[in-house]
């Protein structure tokens, strides 16, 4: 197989994400939405704290399946756009979550964040209430401590514990380096699709080889790639550095190729 320079691969990503079909999408939209309420022992709801996202849309009248799409402790990402764009290109409805904005956190990677997975529910909630959104086509992807999320949404795959109908669901999810750790001994019950680097030194390879060999059989798809580290497919860590004692890296193979296992796991499980 012709081997190409590295740089050629960065050139190859940041172009595929610039021109990821942009005559397809709409601009951004800067949306308001409730996270999701939890219900106390009387079933009732409590009180849900407002969250900030981004809307992009395809052109078109729909319905379109759609994507919640979950950042990482250190927050929205830097190429958000173009992210929003390619996943127009696909056919997407794309709600990027702000869970930081209207909480005034900057990041939260020395902490847990249990808020994300109500947030989350509540983004299904609002996707679910667009007139040119298939509420039964709604994915999640979440990136790191976003990852950690889908993960939780993945094991549980109902809204049950949320004031939100019992029949809304998200039909998949998709994990960008999580910290599989975190679920270890979990049961994964909705179609997943976990990617991670065999050298991510912050979440380990292996806790997630054990967490998507475990039962039920054919829930989860675990791919590897190899020499790729923490935030493999984000071109702002281009060349690596430390930040908040976690070794971050872009790896443009391993960014192209987890954007292609993406789109047609997306493909496969939205019937997009």
């Amino acid at each position: 197989m012709q081997r190409f320079p590295f740089r050629w691969w960065i050139a190859l990503v940041l172009l595929g994400i610039a021109t990821a079909s942009p005559s397809t999408a709409i601009a951004d939209e800067r949306v308001r939405f409730d996270s999701a309420a939890t219900r106390n022992a009387s079933d009732v709801p409590r009180r849900a704290a407002r969250i900030d996202g981004y809307l992009t849309r395809p052109k078109g009248s729909g319905p379109f399946p759609a994507v919640v799409v979950l950042h990482s402790c250190l927050g929205l990402r830097a190429d958000r756009a173009a992210m929003a764009k390619l996943l127009a290109g696909w056919g997407y409805v794309g709600l990027f979550v702000d869970d930081f904005a209207t909480r005034g956190l900057m990041e939260t990677c020395a902490v847990d964040f249990p808020e994300g997975v109500a947030d989350a529910f509540g983004a299904l909630g609002y996707l679910a209430g667009l007139p040119d959104v298939d509420k039964d086509r709604i994915a999640v992807i979440g990136y790191s401590q976003g990852g950690d999320t889908a993960l939780r949404v993945a094991v549980g795959s109902s809204a049950a514990g949320f004031a939100l109908p019992q029949t809304l669901r998200f039909k998949a999810a998709a994990a960008f380096y999580p910290p599989c750790g975190n679920l270890a001994g979990a049961a994964i019950r909705l179609p997943t699709l976990i990617l991670i680097g065999a050298a991510d030194t912050v979440t380990p390879a292996a806790q997630c080889q054990q967490l998507a060999g475990g039962p039920p059989a054919g829930k989860a798809k675990l791919v590897i790639y190899p020499n790729a580290g923490h935030v493999f497919d984000d071109p702002a860590f281009a060349g690596g550095r430390s930040v908040q004692g976690m070794w971050l890296e872009f790896n443009a193979r391993a960014a192209a190729q987890s954007r292609s296992a993406l789109h047609d796991f997306l493909a496969a499980e939205l019937k997009q």
